[in-house]
């Protein structure tokens, strides 16, 4: 049987309004309650995203100066410590609640203590279509020269790269899974190895 729907009624608001109780948008802007948010929204939208070394090169000298000196725990919050007295600290015009992971809107810093890219990544961060992250050259010389040396070899993921079994790293090889701090940072899961033994 078929049966068509007939539309009875329009629709309560046009497209372009965000809501019953708003008038459409008058400006070319785009979408927001009002000027200032229309305004922060296209810039959240349009910004390309980019990478910063900052954070990396803050934490890389004050690595090399005080390794050794204290214990990991008290290293590490030394080392946020020093990160919050040197970040740049974005303050946008209009913005209510301030603050960004890097110096600027959409820029993502870097942390060569879990895992340290190589050139080659940001090349491919760079270049690639699907979710590019732009990085000047200049940063990548830097980045290059400062910081890989460094952390060449003491790198969390390297670290416990030298631990996984023989079996768990042909089947990372093989492609049969990703390893988690390639894409984000420990205390996301804590799955121990319950989920290889017991499955999911």
């Amino acid at each position: 049987m078929n049966t068509t729907l007939q539309n009875t009624h329009t629709p309560e608001r046009p497209s372009k309004a965000e809501g019953n109780f708003y008038k459409p948008l008058g400006d070319k802007i785009g979408p927001g309650m009002n000027e200032r948010v229309q305004k922060l929204r296209k810039l959240s939208f349009e910004t390309e995203p980019s990478l910063s070394i900052e954070r990396a090169l803050i934490q890389t000298k004050f690595y090399k100066e005080n390794f050794g000196k204290y214990s990991i725990p008290v290293m590490r919050g030394m080392n946020f410590l020093e990160i919050c007295k040197h970040k740049t600290i974005y303050l946008g015009e209009g913005e209510l609640i301030v603050g960004e992971r890097g110096p600027s809107p959409k820029s993502v810093p870097t942390f060569p203590e879990l895992t340290c890219h190589s050139v080659e990544d940001f090349h491919v961060l760079n270049t690639r279509d699907m979710q590019r992250y732009t990085i000047l050259q200049e940063d990548i010389d830097i980045y290059e020269k400062e910081v890989i040396p460094y952390w060449e070899g003491k790198t969390m993921r390297e670290r416990i790269f030298k631990h996984v079994p023989e079996e768990w790293s042909r089947a990372y090889e093989a492609g049969l899974f990703t390893e988690f701090m390639e894409q984000r940072a420990p205390g996301h899961t804590c799955l121990d190895d319950k989920i290889y033994k017991k499955g999911m």
